[in-house]
């Protein structure tokens, strides 16, 4: 019988220099800033792992203050220095 337990997404050198992976996280941030998502919504299910990351990370947030929680991914001030640094890191990658 297989173990349970967590399974690995790619290495951090393969992620650092992955466009496609770095797109699709500075996406969750632009959307998490400009229009808050539903946890239920269809672009939240669609980006299920770079959501999870985004929000594992501290870099979107369903918190509306220490003691209650929405139902919307908003971004954090954490999330926007990141996004930041994407897009630096975008503007690299495409030169």
């Amino acid at each position: 019988m297989e173990e349970l337990g967590l399974i690995p997404t790619d290495g951090p050198s393969d992620f650092e220099d992955n466009l496609d992976q770095i797109v699709a996280l500075w996406i969750i941030l632009d959307r998490a800033w400009r229009s808050p998502f539903t946890i239920k919504s269809n672009f939240a299910r669609e980006s299920a792992m770079h959501v999870a990351i985004c929000a594992s990370e501290g870099f979107i947030t369903t918190a509306l203050n220490e003691d209650s929680w929405g139902n919307r991914w908003e971004i954090t001030e954490d999330g926007r220095d990141f996004k930041e640094e994407l897009d630096e890191r975008i503007r690299q990658l495409m030169s």
